[in-house]
């Protein structure tokens, strides 16, 4: 199903809830912009997809750096590690190459619906219906999706305990109090 978007230049712009992906996008002068593509259109940040996710990181309160150690902190001897851009949205960003290069492709977690091989590369399906090929492998892709699900769910069960008071109250300060 094809899709006809509309596209605009803009100079700031944060991850949401909407955004499905973000994928480098070079200018004929060589400047690194990113195309942030969303569930009803496209953007065109004049930013790398990195400045991109930390400043939205940033918005929901912690920083890029931030992020990552903590993805690392839960995913240990891991690479190629998702950014959890906002722990209260559960709003998860998965690395389509390194990290921490400015030129990488991040895709949404959430807004994945399935991918389908296609000689090395992969196709993306979202749940609106928008195709994206990309050059990753749909094994490495999974591999990284699984990643991002125990990233999420490890965020989850840690807010969980936070709010059962009882889960609280089995926690001694002291040794000796147990």
């Amino acid at each position: 199903m094809k899709r006809n978007y509309l596209l605009e230049i803009q100079k700031q712009e944060f991850v949401t809830c909407l955004t499905m992906a973000l994928f480098p996008h070079y200018t004929n002068t060589g400047h690194l912009h990113c195309t942030v593509i969303g569930a009803f259109g496209e953007n065109i940040v004049e930013k790398s997809p990195l400045n991109v996710l930390n400043e939205s990181c940033e918005y929901y309160g912690s920083s890029f750096e931030g992020r990552l150690k903590s993805a690392q902190q839960i995913l240990k001897r891991q690479k190629n590690l998702p950014i959890m851009v906002s722990i209260t949205l559960e709003y998860c960003m998965i690395p389509l190459g390194s990290p921490l290069k400015k030129d990488t492709a991040w895709v949404a977690f959430r807004y994945i619906k399935q991918i389908d091989p296609k000689s090395a590369n992969s196709i993306i399906t979202f749940h609106n219906g928008v195709q994206l090929e990309v050059n990753i492998s749909k094994d490495v892709l999974e591999t990284r999706l699984n990643k991002a699900a125990r990233l999420i769910s490890t965020y989850q069960l840690r807010q969980k305990m936070n709010k059962d008071k009882r889960m609280i109250n089995l926690i001694a300060e002291d040794p000796e109090e147990y």
